[in-house]
């Protein structure tokens, strides 16, 4: 019972200084891998929204998620045009729960992770009170409407205690679009400061 208690107690203090730390900027390091195609990346261009049937039938997240994308295009220079545009862009995001990077390590060594960083449930550990973290992820594809080749994929994620995803994901989609259209080889980390300003407002 005292293993509770204190294990609440610690939760209690996480919690409240996770909470803190949402009135402070943040430094959002995300993974990002870009890729060009044989012809090159345009910027100066338009381009349109494309859904996937899965996109389709979930609308409204869709359209935020694309509302956050376009954003982000606008910054290296696209502009959307569905009249006559140059690309089509298709953009997917995604938010998961992953175990904290401690236990990670410590879960692995027990085989109780699999090797995408999700936990897997074990009755053994069920009085274990954890702070989860949360994987935010984006993967953007734009092809040539004229050839349909690949000009430009590129994916980016953030592993984080922070769970407002709605702050957290455009800075994602910033990242997967830095150095836009030349951007450089391999995986790389893409560090982007999100202001307190950009909390306070949302809140």
């Amino acid at each position: 019972m005292n293993t509770l208690r204190h294990g609440l107690c610690a939760l209690i203090l996480l919690a409240t200084a996770l909470l803190q730390g949402c009135g402070l900027p943040r430094m959002i390091d995300s993974d990002v891998q870009s890729f060009v195609g044989s012809e090159g990346a345009l910027t100066g261009v338009g381009y349109r929204f494309e859904r996937l049937p899965s996109q389709q039938a979930h609308s409204g997240a869709q359209q935020t998620i694309e509302a956050m994308a376009e954003q982000a295009f606008t910054e290296v220079g696209l502009h959307r045009d569905d009249a006559a545009p140059r690309y089509s862009a298709q953009v997917s995001m995604e938010v998961r729960t992953i175990a904290p990077p401690e236990q990670r390590r410590s879960r692995s060594e027990r085989g109780l992770l699999r090797p995408d960083g999700v936990a897997v449930f074990s009755p053994s550990f069920a009085l274990v009170i954890e702070q989860p973290w949360y994987r935010h992820s984006v993967q953007v594809l734009l092809r040539d409407v004229g050839s349909t080749r690949v000009a430009f994929e590129s994916t980016a994620s953030f592993d984080g205690p922070w769970a407002d995803s709605l702050q957290l994901l455009p800075v994602v989609m910033r990242a997967a679009l830095r150095d836009y259209p030349n951007p450089p080889q391999g995986a790389r980390k893409v560090v982007i400061e999100l202001p307190a300003s950009a909390v306070q407002q949302d809140e």
